[in-house]
């Protein structure tokens, strides 16, 4: 997962052509706001300005700092799952925005499976889509087509870690 930060200004302290340093920092999220007083010398979260930021959801001008460290903790949670390797791409699929993918997030289906032909056998076999087929009829069943089928199914995201479902 990329490394989650953002670039503070202290809004007191403008810029000024011919100044070595500018009146703000990278800080690593969740941002602690001690770090950020002693840092850009701000008192009151008021006094900061989010100038520059590299987290895997967007921010609104006027989002506060406790909503983002907010958000960099859910992230943090789901980091090192199928759902967290696959943030974006679900997101960008099935949400508007980060918030209504954290809502959601827990009626996303995970198969851990290469392709269509996959999961199509899957939910054949495993979760019975079609309900109880005798086993000798098993072999039968073109995996591939219907896995074409749920391939361009809306409710599918086929991705490198595995497919989502949402419904």
């Amino acid at each position: 997962m990329q490394e989650m930060r953002i670039y503070l200004l202290n809004n007191t302290k403008p810029y000024r052509e011919g100044e070595e340093e500018y009146s703000g920092a990278w800080f690593n999220c969740p941002v602690d706001f001690e770090e950020v007083r002693e840092k850009i010398g701000v008192e009151h979260e008021e006094q900061i300005e989010i100038a520059d930021y590299e987290l895997p959801f967007d921010l609104h001008s006027d989002m506060p700092l406790w909503e983002i460290n907010a958000n960099c903790r859910m992230v943090l949670e789901l980091e090192g799952t199928p759902i967290g390797n696959e943030m974006k791409a679900i997101q960008q699929k099935w949400f508007s925005s980060f918030e209504e993918f954290i809502d959601h997030k827990d009626e996303i289906r995970y198969y851990d499976v290469g392709d269509g032909a996959a999961l199509a056998e899957y939910l054949i076999r495993e979760e019975y889509v079609f309900g109880e087929i005798p086993h000798e009829l098993l072999k039968h069943i073109d995996y591939h087509s219907y896995g074409s089928e749920l391939e361009m199914d809306d409710r599918y995201l086929f991705t490198t870690s595995g497919v989502f479902r949402y419904q």
